[in-house]
């Protein structure tokens, strides 16, 4: 266990990616939101209010996104953010929010973004308990997905490398890409807004992100595969998957990486995929179980 680097004062854009960005280290900005008007304005009625029957705001089930201003008045976009979401060297679609709304004790169980997302979130109003988990010491998962078999979190944890800690009011959280987490609300009224940007190429080349490769590698020789049969009972096993929130589980396309697989390594990552299969016949009923009490406030 380790503690995540924490500061109270907000970077430039240099000083951001040097010590976060490029190396993909999580960090937490104390106090960053402290000024907000949306700190003292936003709640859950206000928030219906002024999304309901907005033409650019999309209900997610879990999340609301827009990707155009919404509300921008009662928030402070930090210039570091800014200046990455405007970049070239960024995809182009990076740009959406999503605001989450949740009651205590809302839960998300581990997994990472897709998409080698980065993610850019703050806590607006209540507080959320944080694990961070390293994409070098990588957690099981479901075959072929980005999300956790469900066990015991004591036991998940043995021997990763991961840091625990709460996200306060006006804290600001970097979730570097492939690092796992989970998020339990802690007060009645829990709000965040995020970010989330894919850097078009990257030098860091994680456990993680190599699985990611190589499975998607796979994912895509499946799906485009000659035989029809093959095509067919592709879908039919990504269809039986559980998602989460909707999220997708694929890059949209490569992004410039040190690493291409050759095929020994796609075809390892499929047997080791596969070795998981026994624990995702097991925990099915309880993630759908887990699936159905998300909070959809």
């Amino acid at each position: 266990m380790f503690a995540i680097t924490t500061i109270s004062t907000i970077p430039d854009l240099e000083e951001f990616l040097e010590k976060y960005g490029e190396p993909e280290q999580p960090v937490l900005i104390k106090g960053l939101a402290n000024t907000w008007p949306a700190r003292e304005k936003w709640g859950p009625d206000q928030l219906r209010a002024a999304l309901h029957d907005h033409p650019d705001v999309a209900d997610r089930g879990v999340f609301f996104v827009s990707r155009k201003p919404v509300l921008e008045d009662d928030i402070v976009i930090p210039d570091f953010l800014k200046s990455i979401l405007q970049s070239d060297q960024v995809m182009s679609d990076s740009i959406a929010w999503r605001f989450w709304v949740n009651r205590r004790h809302n839960r998300t169980e581990f997994h990472y973004d897709t998409n080698a997302e980065n993610v850019i979130t703050v806590q607006v109003k209540g507080r959320k308990e944080w694990v961070l988990v390293s994409p070098d010491t990588p957690l099981p998962c479901y075959p072929f997905t980005n999300f956790t078999l469900l066990k015991d979190e004591e036991k998940l944890l043995r021997n990763k490398r991961y840091c625990k800690f709460d996200l306060e009011e006006g804290d600001l959280l970097y979730v570097p890409p492939y690092w796992y987490h989970r998020a339990v609300a802690k007060e009645d009224v829990n709000i965040n807004i995020n970010w989330t940007y894919t850097k078009c190429a990257t030098s860091v080349l994680t456990r993680e992100f190599q699985r990611d490769i190589e499975r998607i590698s796979l994912l895509n020789a499946l799906k485009n595969h000659r035989w029809p049969v093959v095509r067919k009972g592709f879908a039919k096993v990504i269809g039986a998957l559980p998602k989460v929130g909707g999220i997708g589980w694929g890059l949209k396309s490569f992004i410039s990486s040190p690493y291409t697989p050759g095929r020994f390594a796609i075809l390892r990552r499929t047997f080791k995929e596969l070795l998981n299969v026994p624990g995702m016949l097991m925990t099915l009923p309880a993630v759908r179980t887990t699936l159905k009490k998300v909070d959809k406030t």
